[in-house]
């Protein structure tokens, strides 16, 4: 495998190494050309000496490479390359470095919290939309392949990797295409890789989130095996019912009875996720922050980028402020009651995307606030306008409340003069930017 001096195709240099799995490795790297951070994945030579799956390879990198979401990783560039003088050709990818980690590394802490679990799998079946729509099955949904920006924003990645090695002709009998801990039924079964096997896989990711461990140990075959024939264990019995239901759904062993789109999936874990935060009194950053400990304050930071780490008198002395100046206020003119939160939540809006795509961000968020929704923007390298809204997620009928995701141009690389999207891939230092 190549060492931190190989400078691919001229321009990609091999800075460090972040991870190494079963098609190769990743890479921490830079483009010398455009002098911003890269990730770089290198497939395997024993994989690669072949020329059908060099051409699988090939393939599924132009058609990750064709997606264009803000929850999945985007590919810049596909190669091959030669290690050395007399070294073997080496095929890859070159990515966007994600700045956060792994969802392996966050669930190395333990256990997430409902609200967190159902943010993530909104996120990550919203970009398995958008990859499903275009004919490409991820096969391999699984933690180490779910990065975490320093906002939350969920990337996912290995789209091109792991379908590429599907067609490898050095499989032996009896191995598995997959990460097993997450491999859907039909699959051990020897049936195809679809859509809904990526949903059964995002189902049990879902399930280790929420439980703190995977559902089945044991050898790999033995882990799979249990995958096709037994229940899943119950999970924690304080969670909300509805989310409960939906991973059950997600986990169900004949793909028929789970969700029918990562879609529905998308629009269903939002809508709960919106719902936990409706029923509670204090701002999403503060409960993410104080959901536990001290260790486990700080992987709220992580994970929001943005969270107030108020301590319990910072907390108080906000609470009594607040009802001191409701009291300063109740002296003056009359004040309309403030709608509760539950109420908000019960009503519903549409959201138009068609008609507020190509719009200024600016206008749009004007809009949206306006019929009481909440509005993440995304920002992502176009040559649009910057400022152009390019999405707008979800769109129909949403809760009143929710939080709507509006993706907008911004500068192209050159118009940044040098700025990175982001720095990092993995190991903390995970793999793109916003």
């Amino acid at each position: 495998m190549p060492h931190a001096m190989v400078l691919l195709a001229g321009r990609y240099r091999l800075d460090s190494r972040i991870a190494v799995g079963g098609m190769g490795e990743v890479w921490r790297g830079t483009d010398t050309v455009l002098s911003r951070p890269v990730a770089v994945k290198l497939l395997r030579t024993e994989y690669a000496q072949y020329p059908e799956t060099l051409a699988r390879f090939r393939s599924e990198g132009r058609h990750a490479g064709s997606l264009s979401h803000p929850a999945i990783a985007r590919i810049y560039d596909y190669g091959e390359d030669a290690a050395g003088a007399s070294g073997p050709e080496l095929a890859y990818l070159v990515m966007e470095l994600v700045d956060g980690p792994s969802l392996t590394e966050v669930l190395g802490r333990g256990a997430l919290a409902a609200r967190q679990v159902m943010d993530v799998v909104a996120q990550a079946a919203a970009g398995l939309d958008a990859a499903h729509r275009a004919d490409l099955v991820h096969r391999d949904i699984k933690p180490g392949n779910l990065l975490l920006g320093p906002d939350g924003q969920v990337k996912i990645t290995d789209f091109g990797i792991a379908h590429a090695a599907g067609s490898a002709p050095i499989t032996v009998s009896g191995a598995l295409l997959g990460t097993p801990a997450y491999l859907a039924p039909e699959r051990v079964a020897g049936e195809a890789a679809t859509a809904a096997s990526d949903l059964y896989s995002l189902g049990i990711v879902a399930w280790e989130c929420l439980a703190g461990k995977p559902p089945f140990t044991g050898t790999p075959v033995e882990v799979a095996v249990a995958h096709r024939d037994r229940p899943l264990p119950s999970l924690p019995g304080a969670l909300p019912a509805d989310v409960a239901g939906l991973v059950a759904e997600l986990t169900a062993k004949d793909p028929r009875t789970r969700p029918r789109s990562a879609a529905e999936v998308a629009r269903r874990a939002g809508q709960l996720r919106d719902a936990m935060d409706s029923r509670s009194t204090l701002p999403l950053d503060i409960r993410f922050d104080l959901r536990a400990g001290p260790d486990t304050r700080r992987r709220g930071r992580m994970l929001s980028g943005k969270t107030a780490a108020l301590s319990a008198g910072g907390l108080l002395a906000a609470v009594m402020a607040v009802v001191l100046w409701s009291g300063v206020l109740g002296h003056g003119a009359a004040q309309p009651p403030a709608p509760s939160p539950s109420a908000a939540a019960a009503r519903t809006v549409e959201v138009s995307a068609s008609s507020l795509v190509g719009q200024q961000v600016s206008e749009v968020r004007r809009q949206l606030q306006r019929l009481g929704l909440r509005v993440r923007v995304v920002w992502q390298p176009s040559e649009q306008d910057p400022g152009t809204v390019l999405s707008v997620q979800p769109s129909g009928q949403v809760p009143g409340g929710s939080m709507i995701a509006v993706t907008a141009a911004g500068p192209t690389h050159h118009d940044r003069h040098g700025h990175s999207d982001g720095p990092a891939n993995g190991q903390g230092n995970g793999n793109g930017g916003d």
